[in-house]
C-alpha cells in the first residue's frame, strides 16, 4: 500500500470503529439516530450486537489484520449499504437529509476503506 492510501484506509477503518464503539456504549442514542426504537433490552441487544459489536470488530480488524481483503470486506459493506439507501430513496420514495447525509457517509467510509485494497 502506498503512504497516503494506507492512511485513507486507516482513517475509514477508524470511523467504522468509532461507530461501532458508539454503537456499542449508547445504543439508544444510536437507534435514535437511525429512527429505530428498540423492543426492550432484546432490541437494545441487538443494537449493542449489530451497530455496536458488528461495527467495532470490522474497524478493527481492518486497523489489526493490516490486509487488503479486510479492508475490501469492510469497504463492501459500506458501499453494499448505501446502495440499498440509494434503493430505499427510489423505491420509498424517503427523500430527507438524513437519507442522503447516510448516503454520503457510507458511500465515504467505503471509498476511504477501499483505499486500503491497493
Amino acid at each position: 500500500m502506498t503512504g497516503v492510501a494506507e492512511a485513507m484506509g486507516s482513517w475509514g477503518a477508524v470511523g467504522t470503529l468509532m461507530l461501532g464503539l458508539f454503537g456499542l456504549v449508547a445504543p439508544l442514542r444510536a437507534a435514535r439516530m437511525v429512527g429505530l426504537a428498540p423492543d426492550g433490552s432484546r432490541g437494545i441487544s441487538e443494537l449493542r450486537a449489530t451497530y455496536g459489536g458488528l461495527f467495532a470488530a470490522m474497524g478493527l480488524a481492518c486497523l489489526v489484520l493490516q490486509e487488503p481483503a479486510a479492508y475490501g470486506v469492510a469497504a463492501c459493506a459500506w458501499l453494499g449499504a448505501a446502495t440499498a439507501r440509494l434503493v430505499s430513496l427510489a423505491v420509498d420514495r424517503n427523500v430527507s437529509w438524513l437519507n442522503v447525509g447516510g448516503v454520503a457517509l457510507e458511500a465515504l467510509l467505503g471509498a476511504l476503506l477501499w483505499t486500503g485494497t491497493w
